[in-house]
Protein backbone atom coordinates (compact mmCIF):
# COMPACT_ATOMS: atom_id res chain seq x y z
CA UNK A 1 0.00 0.00 0.00
CA UNK A 2 2.84 2.57 1.05
CA UNK A 3 4.89 1.37 -1.90
CA UNK A 4 1.90 1.92 -4.30
CA UNK A 5 1.30 5.41 -2.76
CA UNK A 6 4.64 6.28 -2.95
CA UNK A 7 4.88 4.98 -6.43
CA UNK A 8 1.85 7.20 -7.51
CA UNK A 9 3.75 10.35 -6.07
CA UNK A 10 6.52 9.91 -8.00
CA UNK A 11 4.99 9.44 -11.46
CA UNK A 12 2.30 13.17 -10.41
CA UNK A 13 6.05 15.01 -9.34
CA UNK A 14 7.46 13.79 -12.70
CA UNK A 15 4.80 14.48 -14.87
CA UNK A 16 4.29 17.98 -13.01
CA UNK A 17 8.52 18.28 -13.71
CA UNK A 18 7.85 17.26 -17.58
CA UNK A 19 4.91 20.27 -17.23
CA UNK A 20 7.49 22.46 -16.33
CA UNK A 21 10.37 21.83 -18.15
CA UNK A 22 8.45 21.48 -21.58
CA UNK A 23 7.26 24.71 -20.44
CA UNK A 24 10.22 26.56 -20.22
CA UNK A 25 11.58 25.08 -23.55
CA UNK A 26 8.48 26.02 -25.46
CA UNK A 27 8.70 29.58 -23.90
CA UNK A 28 12.84 29.61 -24.79
CA UNK A 29 11.77 28.12 -28.65
CA UNK A 30 9.27 30.98 -28.90
CA UNK A 31 11.49 33.89 -27.74
CA UNK A 32 14.04 32.46 -30.40
CA UNK A 33 11.32 32.14 -33.43
CA UNK A 34 10.18 35.76 -32.53
CA UNK A 35 13.78 37.12 -32.79
CA UNK A 36 14.22 35.28 -36.08
CA UNK A 37 11.09 36.76 -37.59
CA UNK A 38 11.65 40.21 -36.11
CA UNK A 39 15.44 39.99 -37.58
CA UNK A 40 13.80 39.13 -41.15
CA UNK A 41 11.22 41.53 -40.84
CA UNK A 42 13.94 43.98 -40.33
CA UNK A 43 15.77 42.80 -42.92
CA UNK A 44 13.35 43.02 -45.69
CA UNK A 45 12.45 46.29 -45.09
CA UNK A 46 16.28 47.95 -45.40
CA UNK A 47 16.02 45.89 -48.36
CA UNK A 48 12.68 47.55 -49.85
CA UNK A 49 14.45 50.91 -48.50
CA UNK A 50 17.52 50.52 -50.40
CA UNK A 51 15.68 49.75 -53.49
CA UNK A 52 13.43 52.69 -53.09
CA UNK A 53 16.56 54.70 -52.80
CA UNK A 54 17.88 53.49 -55.78
CA UNK A 55 14.79 54.22 -57.77
CA UNK A 56 14.94 57.45 -56.41
CA UNK A 57 18.66 58.26 -57.44
CA UNK A 58 17.59 56.66 -60.87
CA UNK A 59 14.13 59.11 -61.58
CA UNK A 60 16.66 61.54 -60.63
CA UNK A 61 19.39 61.29 -62.55
CA UNK A 62 17.18 60.54 -65.60
CA UNK A 63 14.95 63.90 -65.12
CA UNK A 64 15.96 65.61 -67.54
CA UNK A 65 18.14 68.43 -68.37
CA UNK A 66 20.38 69.30 -65.58
CA UNK A 67 20.19 72.82 -65.85
CA UNK A 68 16.21 72.33 -65.10
CA UNK A 69 16.63 70.05 -62.24
CA UNK A 70 19.25 73.04 -60.88
CA UNK A 71 16.40 75.89 -61.33
CA UNK A 72 13.59 73.48 -59.59
CA UNK A 73 16.11 72.33 -56.65
CA UNK A 74 16.64 76.08 -56.20
CA UNK A 75 13.68 76.62 -54.13
CA UNK A 76 13.79 73.63 -52.08
CA UNK A 77 17.20 75.23 -50.47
Amino acid sequence: MALDLIGWLLAGLGALLGVVVGGFFGRARGRREGRREAERDALERMHERIESGRSAVRDGRDAGDPAERLRRNDGRW
